[in-house]
């Protein structure tokens, strides 16, 4: 039987009838499209108000776009990845829309228990093989039937969809809007409700690719007061202060673990927290259930700290919580003396390029043991390259310049020209013995060059460096990524991805044949203002720390004789001791946190590679 024979009847009529006029609302005759970019809507504190607005619920789950050609169903991703296995159940679900060739764009979501969106169901879902509870909400009609419906007004585009898809149960579900003129109104009812917040459409606008003002997104944040019960300290810092807070949560007469808040603290009020704190200090965890903090000063649970957070995982952890400020509390609170003498340094300036005061760094013994298992994946990304090195010495951990301590026979020198002039050694290695001997000359991170032992006058990489400022979503950060993989894509790179262990992700993309490093630099210039140049309110391009809170730094200085990226697998000097991993495009996609690898938790392959 011809599956096309199988003609769905829209709600309320014949099928004919609500697409026959198509051309006459702006649709154009196409031929059936590839992945379309999606419109990505811009966050807003606020929702705007007035009649040339509608309002959608922001579902809390993975953006896709679903096309259905010749009765075959394709689902992508936001970047246009391939992800009709992982989605299988909606693809299947598409099939009662067989009889029509089309895209539409909307989110795969799962509704947990309480009848809300759940992205930590969702992720478990996504497991299973294939999930009845997954589902396609589906907020946009780009393309039915050989019609390019882009240009219709989105009102429009809504009247044909939600007539397409009707009332009718099923995995693929219409998302009906709200047509209020008062947006403060729909966003204070959607927090009230526990939503993740709404997506607010210009009425009247076509649909545009990429970042658009047309569509704005305004996000819930949920606010409560909760136990500190340990602190991280700003090492080095004076007057001392606080980097980070460990947070509890009690469940009737117990105490547990909620989260850490690493933002929302000004110089003034990470003083003032460290300050308060400091009387409360004692030996042992005040946990029910004590858990394992290397780097956490236990403090008695009596101070709470008020967080802002997008919701709470399955492990009953906050996610993304930000210090907002301590709960008010009567100001008679004894608090200690916080002085304290500076630290000293046995480290010879001439050897400091930079220090790093607030550095966290393992031990010999696990820098050992990382490398033992690590080495051989590692040296594919470090071995006969360059290296700029950041070593722990004497208590200070610093980048490395000058003259070298004694160095141990397996690791290797390379006299090279410096490029102010005059003759330097940078070491290399090209086997483990090697990094061990790194590690006995107190070296925790390695920077490589991105040119070969045998050639360092030509680079083999161009990278570009994509480091969030204060106030940038990671959401936006792997967006940009995306979007910059397609540039390069299409100015004939392939790209892999790398996170940093730290706040960003490294695009890398080996060249073709080797350039001068001016070469490099030079091109990376021009693309990365080319890039930025397409939203100045969102990106920078200059390392000014001034210009960059609430921008995302396109940081192209990678690219230079002697500039060096955090090599890959390389430990970071960072709390947890992170290590730079190397991902797949769909593990960006997944919103992979940077620093999701660690020392005792590293990538088990050549990633992105």
């Amino acid at each position: 039987m011809d599956r096309r024979a199988k003609t769905a009847q829209p709600q309320g009529g014949s099928q004919a009838a609500p697409f026959r006029r198509l051309a006459n609302i702006g649709a154009k005759k196409a031929a059936f499209p590839t992945f379309i970019e999606p419109c990505h809507p811009t966050l807003k504190r606020r929702p705007p108000d007035g009649p040339g607005w509608l309002h959608e619920i922001k579902f809390d789950g993975y953006r896709a776009q679903l096309h259905l050609h010749d009765a075959k169903a394709t689902v992508y991703s936001r970047s246009g990845l391939d992800w009709t296995k992982e989605f299988n159940s909606i693809a299947m679900a598409a099939e009662e829309f067989a009889d029509h060739d089309l895209v539409m764009d909307g989110e795969a979501t799962v509704f947990g228990k309480t009848g809300l969106p759940d992205f930590q169901a969702l992720r478990r879902e996504l497991a299973k093989s294939a999930s009845p509870r997954l589902t396609f909400q589906a907020f946009d009609l780009l393309y039915l039937d050989g019609y390019d419906l882009r240009r219709m007004p989105l009102i429009e585009r809504k009247r044909v969809l939600r007539e397409l898809i009707g009332d009718r149960p099923g995995a693929v579900a219409y998302v009906d809007h709200l047509d209020i003129h008062e947006g403060d109104e729909v966003y204070e009812q959607a927090c009230m409700m526990g939503l993740e917040g709404i997506v607010s459409k210009r009425k009247d606008a076509p649909y545009r690719s990429g970042r658009q003002e047309i569509w704005t997104k305004t996000k819930c944040t949920k606010r409560a007061a909760f136990p500190i019960i340990a602190f991280v300290e700003k090492l080095g810092a004076q007057p001392r202060r606080i980097a980070s807070l460990y947070l509890g949560r009690w469940e009737g007469d117990r105490l547990v673990y909620a989260g850490k808040a690493q933002t929302g603290y000004t110089l003034a009020a990470a003083r003032a927290v460290r300050q308060r704190l400091d009387p409360l200090i004692i030996g042992t965890s005040p946990l029910s259930h004590p858990i394992k903090k290397p780097k956490a000063t236990w403090v008695e649970p009596q101070v709470c700290a008020e967080v802002a957070y997008g919701g709470v995982t399955d492990d009953g952890l906050l996610r993304e919580p930000v210090f907002k400020g301590l709960q008010k509390e009567p100001s008679s609170m004894p608090a200690k003396s916080t002085a304290a003498a500076p630290a000293s340094s046995q480290v010879p300036r001439e050897n400091i390029l930079q220090l790093l005061p607030d550095a966290v760094v393992p031990s010999k013994e696990e820098l050992v043991s990382y490398w033992t298992r690590a080495s051989d994946r590692a040296l594919h990304f470090l071995g006969g390259r360059p290296l700029k090195l950041v070593r722990h010495v004497n208590g200070t951990t610093f980048y490395h310049k000058g003259p070298l301590p004694p160095i141990p026979p397996e690791v290797h020198q390379l006299r090279i020209e410096k490029r102010e002039g005059g003759e330097g050694v940078r070491l290399w290695v090209d086997d483990l013995a090697g990094l061990l001997g790194l590690v006995e000359i107190g070296v925790v991170e390695l920077h490589p060059w991105a040119a070969t032992v045998d050639d360092i006058e030509h680079a083999d990489t161009l990278i570009f460096d994509l480091d969030p400022g204060e106030g940038i979503e990671w959401e936006f950060v792997v967006d940009t990524a995306f979007r910059l993989r397609d540039l390069l894509d299409a100015e004939g790179f392939k790209t892999w991805p790398k996170l940093t262990g730290g706040k960003g992700v490294h695009l890398m993309a080996p060249l073709p044949q080797k350039m001068t490093h001016n070469a490099v630099h030079a091109y990376a210039k021009r693309l990365a203002q080319q890039f930025a140049s397409s939203d100045p309110d969102r990106y920078v391009t200059s390392a000014q720390l001034s210009h960059r809170p609430g921008r995302l730094f396109l940081d192209y200085l990678r690219n230079g004789r002697g500039t060096t990226a955090v090599g890959t697998y390389s430990p970071r000097a960072r709390s947890g001791f992170p290590v730079a991993a190397p991902v797949t495009w769909k593990e960006i996609e997944r919103r992979i946190k940077p620093d999701a690898f660690t020392m005792s938790r590293p990538p088990r392959r050549r990633r992105g590679v």
